[in-house]
């Protein structure tokens, strides 16, 4: 039985949706404002919307553990949202949507919605998923709070959900 991990975590940051897509358009640049992103490596440049572009992150968990993925974009809608497959460590796809929240203020919503592949995780993914999924949101928040520093801007509430789930085939479905 493979384990799944559905997290989404939503920040508030007073700030705008184009100086926020700056932000994120520059993956390479995250290791400077996030403090678990212990690197960004380019291993392919994608078309003009950055559509195939190929991405290895090394992340730290802060608990021993570290885990690498190769992120490739698969949808980008400026100012809107970037969508990339994970292989590697973790298999899957991750979402960030950018929406208006008010004046002068995006809500930024992170769906991280994978299978974990490590062998040591998959193991112990029985006992340890809540570890797994209570220092996922440790890492987002420390991101939140790096990337609200690097715009210079006030973040508002953070929230966060998860659903852990079996990868197991629906006897039901048809």
């Amino acid at each position: 039985m493979s384990p799944r991990l559905v997290l989404v975590s939503r920040w508030r940051l007073q700030t705008t949706r184009e100086r926020l897509w700056e932000l994120l358009s520059q993956p390479e640049d995250w290791p400077g404002w996030w403090p678990h992103l212990a690197s960004v490596e380019p291993l392919g440049a994608g078309n003009a919307e950055g559509i195939g572009a190929r991405r290895g992150f090394r992340w730290r968990s802060g608990l021993g553990y570290g885990f690498s993925v190769v992120m490739t974009t698969t949808r980008a809608e400026r100012l809107r949202e970037i969508e990339a497959a994970a292989d590697g460590d973790l298999r899957g796809i991750g979402l960030w949507v950018i929406e208006e929240d008010g004046p002068g203020a995006v809500r930024l919503t992170y769906r991280w919605d994978v299978e974990l592949a490590k062998p040591w995780m998959r193991f112990s993914a029985p006992l340890l998923r809540p570890l797994f999924a209570w220092r996922h949101f440790a890492v987002m928040g420390s991101g939140a709070r790096g990337m609200a520093q690097c715009l210079g801007c006030r973040l508002g509430e953070i929230e966060e959900w998860s659903a852990i789930t079996s990868l197991a085939p629906n006897p039901t479905a048809g």
